[in-house]
């Protein structure tokens, strides 16, 4: 006679545009027993935007904390009794985020916009991936890269976009020099 193994299972976290995602499996069926969703409230349906700037969308990083908790939080009220679930039968946790969208943080990690001297500053906020701010860095970047024959954007359509790192992190060196210098990564 075999043992009965114990369900394990694993918690999924989707950060999206406007929300968080949270899903719950049993690692050996792959059967989801639990989810829900966290909405960020902040901003408009969880993105900063500027009336005065048609190209700048932000999130505020503490709508990303809050809805880890939240998030995991109720996916596991939501799994029914019979299932079993219990927190020490957690294997791993997967997590996934929209690309390119950095956040500046001091040297501790800690996103800067919840820094008091920072909270209303738009640029220590998380740059989201859909912000197209740094659309003329994004055209140096294309040309630098031109002008030197480096081949790195034939892969990716011959243009560098205004939605990937380096150019918002250059946007915000010639735009925001107290966020660029207070942010350790």
């Amino acid at each position: 006679m075999t043992k009965a193994v114990a369900r394990q299972f694993a918690i999924g976290l989707d950060y999206g545009t406007n929300s968080v995602r949270a899903l719950i499996v049993d690692v050996r069926t792959g059967e989801e027993v639990g989810t829900a969703v966290y909405q960020y409230p902040s901003g408009e349906k969880g993105v900063l935007l500027d009336p005065k700037n048609p190209n700048l969308a932000r999130q505020n990083p503490a709508d990303y904390i809050e809805g880890f908790y939240r998030c995991v939080r109720a996916a596991i009220r939501n799994v029914p009794k019979e299932v079993g679930f219990t927190p020490d039968r957690v294997v791993g946790i997967g997590v996934d985020t929209t690309g390119s969208t950095p956040i500046p943080v001091d040297e501790n990690g800690w996103p800067l916009a919840l820094q008091k001297r920072f909270a209303n500053n738009l640029a220590a906020q998380a740059w989201l991936w859909k912000d197209h701010t740094s659309y003329a860095e994004a055209a140096e970047i294309t040309e630098k890269a031109r002008s030197m024959g480096m081949p790195y954007l034939a892969k990716c359509g011959g243009t560098y976009s205004s939605e990937w790192f380096w150019s918002k992190i250059l946007h915000c060196r010639r735009t925001a020099p107290a966020v660029f210098d207070a942010a350790y990564s």
